[in-house]
């Protein structure tokens, strides 16, 4: 029987169904404003940066792609795993704005299927690409990040605001920043798009007017 094997008394190691939890964990309730500005918060706050670069494009297929892009410290192997953990170690950094080790994870993923982040450490010469693929993760019905070489356009981003250190955060199979259209390159698909941008670009210079 399936009860069998669990014990009737003491504790019971009982992990979270990865796929089921990853989903749920997409409905927290940002906003596609505060979700970008909360991967900001962290490009100030952990990454030190003094120049941050965002951008949203579509393509011929009508998908879209997001990129927040920093010249701050970056981050070693083991802080960029630490940074995708799902409840990362908390930071001995009392600017933080983080609390659960979760923000980064949840404020991308409630627009992405595909979380990808590049980082290169200050002093460094190694480029490292750590992934979140919602699909994959059903797939494997595992806790599986992906670790990847990055593509020549993931370098692209990163120099196009620091020739040394830096982070690049990369939103993939974005599938909830618009409706969905009929034809999802058409005209009114592309307005919609530019209406997130200008409403994006307010919200970015009220929130951080004192750092523009």
């Amino acid at each position: 029987m399936e009860s069998d094997k669990y014990m009737t008394t003491g504790p019971v190691n009982l992990p979270p169904d990865p796929s089921r939890v990853i989903e749920g964990l997409r409905d927290t309730g940002y906003t596609f404003n505060t979700a970008i500005a909360d991967v900001i918060d962290n490009s100030i706050t952990h990454g030190n940066a003094s120049k941050i670069s965002v951008g949203i494009d579509m393509d011929l297929d009508g998908k879209i792609l997001v990129t927040i892009a920093d010249n701050g410290i970056g981050m070693e192997l083991e802080k960029l795993i630490n940074a995708m953990k799902y409840g990362s170690q908390a930071l001995d950094d009392p600017l933080s704005l983080g609390k659960f080790g979760l923000g980064l994870k949840t404020a991308s993923t409630a627009y992405c299927r595909r979380l990808s982040v590049l980082t290169r450490p200050k002093g460094g010469n190694e480029y490292l690409k750590a992934v979140w693929d919602l699909d994959h993760i059903a797939e494997v019905n595992a806790w599986k990040l992906l670790m990847e070489d990055p593509s020549a356009a993931d370098l692209q981003y990163l120099n196009g605001v620091s020739e040394d250190s830096g982070t690049v955060v990369i939103w993939e199979k974005v599938d909830r920043a618009i409706k969905e259209y009929q034809s999802p390159t058409g005209s009114a698909a592309r307005r919609a798009l530019t209406k997130l941008k200008e409403r994006l670009e307010f919200h970015i210079s009220l929130v951080y007017q004192k750092y523009l």
